[in-house]
Parts: structure tokens; sequence; C-alpha cells
């Protein structure tokens, strides 16, 4: 197992966790606040509630790392440059979300 893959898992775990911490932190202000449109029709579609957002995501989060050690098991290669690109990405996503 690649430690760089393990590093990367572990900053995509991290985020998704204070992501969701934010979003279950601040439910009552969600609907006017969220930009992301899924995340919109998500919170439209359970009533303004954000269980049906906070499952979506959590599952998100559980798909991408199922694929990315699944990939790393068969192409060890490609797993290393996704999970850097995924890792990078929710990085940029805690910098949006904190400035």
């Amino acid at each position: 197992m690649s430690k760089l893959l393990n590093i990367c898992v572990t900053i995509i775990v991290c985020i998704s966790a204070i992501d969701l911490y934010w979003l279950s932190k601040n439910r009552d202000f969600m609907i006017p606040m969220e930009q992301n449109p899924l995340g919109k029709w998500l919170l439209h579609a359970d009533n303004g509630d954000v269980s049906l957002f906070i499952l979506c995501k959590f599952l998100g989060t559980f798909i991408v790392i199922g694929s990315l050690y699944f990939l790393n098991f068969h192409k060890s290669k490609y797993a290393k440059t996704v999970a850097t690109t995924i890792a990078i990405a929710q990085i940029i996503l805690l910098c949006y979300l904190y400035s």
C-alpha cells in the first residue's frame, strides 16, 4: 500500500468530516448559503432538512475512498494520481469554505 495514497485518503476523509460537521452545525442557514446546485436540490428535496444532504455526502466519500483502494489494487500508478488530485481539490474546497 502506498504511503502517498494513505496520506491522500486521510486528507480526503478529514476534510469531508469537517465539511459534514459544518453542514450539521449550520443546518438552519444552509438553503440560502449552499452554492452547489446538487446540494440545493438535495436540501429542497428534503424540505430544507440537511439529513439527505449529509447522507449523500457520506456515501459519496465512502464510494470515493473505496474506489481509490480498488483502483490501487488494479492500477496503482493511476490511484496515486487520482487520489492526489482529489486531495488537492478537497484542500481547495476547505480554503474556499474558510475564506
